[in-house]
């Protein structure tokens, strides 16, 4: 009876008490939980039980096509909100509204083939299949160097037109969403990027860090200016953790050498670190990909609170990661969204999920998730599953 009345003792965290606790490995409640990347559709739209259009870039672009834009920003607002709520997410990425006005006509898409488009001076594909979209052409891609070197110019250049609408856009997120995840004591997050990954002059970027260093080192140096900037703001509108994006890697290992990582991305990584924790801010590194040849400095020697996107298939092993760098480091994902989670039975993903939790969350340091996102060939039934189960496993209160 005894043991039964102590049970009852035991305090149910709210969101915020729980992501802070395991944030600086001390075991709460629960294991977290948290999508960092996103549900896309068709989960989604099972979970809203209306169809998504943050969770669909298919009809997002649809309704830009037809100049709705005003129904593209609510839809993505709503959406954002209401899946954070009725998954009950321990954390919510700090969603601005994607327009505060509709775009000049030189910027809106522009429909010239079978799902391709423009937007400004770049092309754009859509592959309906897998719900991706890729940049396929552009200025610095036509033009090479001197395109580029004129980009990082204007990164260079301060403008007070920039600031003045993120302001705006900010103070619009706060007062639709911020607040309502404030009274519900959900943290949140916003995302600072490094990487041109997905840009269509990727490959050409990656030979430039030999044949014009300077002009890449301009490129990173401009970038980290923007993004302390951007994470000024964000802090300043509630964000307590910030997820420094930038995919790095390939399964293989890192896209650059680890000496080119340590020259060029690391000390701006350091800085933006450095910047958010004289604020009080935890700071995430995320890239999937196998990591090792980089690791010290990915995670350790930038000071990092946190690591997203842990790629079992890349060979990022869990059980080695929590024993090497398990006492400094917080991880969120665990759960395979490549193979397991779009291919496996439920029982799979029960025994991916229970293995996740038995490895990365004792002792705290864990936020479970999935290793990038809940894309469009996710299962939906394998995500449900994933959830359950991590309710049944990862309980602490319970061990």
């Amino acid at each position: 009876m005894r043991l039964v009345f102590q049970k009852w003792l035991v305090k149910v965290l709210s969101p915020h008490e729980r992501f802070i606790r395991a944030v600086c490995h001390e075991e709460p409640d629960k294991v977290p939980i948290f999508e960092s990347l996103g549900v896309e559709s068709p989960t989604a739209d099972i979970v809203l039980g209306r169809p998504s259009i943050l969770g669909s870039v298919e009809r997002m672009l649809r309704l830009e096509l037809e100049g709705k834009f005003d129904e593209v920003t609510e839809g993505v607002l709503k959406d954002a909100f209401d899946l954070t709520v009725k998954l009950k997410f321990d954390a919510a990425n700090i969603t601005l509204p994607p327009y505060m006005k509709p775009p000049p006509p030189e910027s809106r898409p522009r429909l010239i083939g079978d799902w391709v488009y423009t937007v400004g001076d770049t092309v754009h594909r859509f592959i309906p299949e897998s719900g991706v979209t890729l940049e396929v052409d552009s200025k610095i891609k036509r033009h090479g160097i001197p395109a580029f070197e004129e980009y990082v110019r204007e990164l260079e250049q301060k403008r007070d037109v920039d600031v003045e609408e993120a302001h705006e856009a900010f103070e619009d997120y706060y007062r639709r969403l911020g607040r309502l995840y404030h009274a519900l004591e959900i943290p949140t997050c916003s995302a600072a990027g490094h990487i041109p990954m997905g840009s269509s002059w990727f490959y050409m970027f990656l030979t430039w860090f030999y044949t014009h260093p300077e002009l890449v080192k301009r490129f990173f140096e401009a970038n980290t200016r923007r993004n302390l900037e951007w994470m000024k703001m964000a802090v300043d509108y509630g964000a307590e953790f910030m997820i420094l994006h930038g995919d790095i890697a390939c399964t293989q290992g890192p896209f650059i050498s680890p000496k080119h990582y340590r020259e060029f991305i690391f000390p701006e990584i350091r800085e933006e670190v450095q910047f958010l924790h004289k604020r009080g801010i935890f700071a995430f590194n995320t890239s999937d990909g196998n990591l090792w040849p980089i690791i010290d400095d990915y995670l350790i020697n930038c000071g990092v609170d946190g690591m997203m996107e842990i790629q079992k298939t890349a060979g990022m092993d869990s059980r080695r990661l929590k024993e090497r760098f398990g006492d400094q480091i917080c991880f969120n994902g665990g759960v395979d969204c490549s193979l397991i989670l779009p291919f496996g039975s439920k029982e799979d993903v029960t025994r991916e999920t229970a293995k996740a939790v038995e490895t990365l969350s004792p002792g705290g340091g864990h936020i479970l998730g999935s290793s990038h996102d809940i894309h469009q060939g996710v299962k939906p039934e394998n995500f449900f599953t994933m959830l359950e189960t991590a309710k049944r496993h990862g309980d602490y209160t319970r061990h």
